[in-house]
């Protein structure tokens, strides 16, 4: 009963093969738009803690 559903009348090496491509191909996609999205979130707050820090120098320049 169960060789029959894995065996798929004779395609199932095909049909899990492209089931198994597929589940990888979406996991590694998943993968790397997440890791992509953190490092850009990591630049912007670095970028905004460096205009923050400009901003408190000059503004102490600016008393003096």
């Amino acid at each position: 009963m169960i060789s029959n559903f894995l065996n798929m009348g004779g395609y199932g090496l095909y049909i899990w093969l492209s089931y198994t491509f597929a589940a990888l191909s979406l996991t590694s996609l998943y993968y790397f738009s997440v890791k992509k999205l953190n490092s850009i979130k990591n630049i912007e707050y670095l970028y905004q803690s460096e205009k923050i820090e400009e901003v408190s120098v000059s503004a102490q320049a600016n008393r003096s």
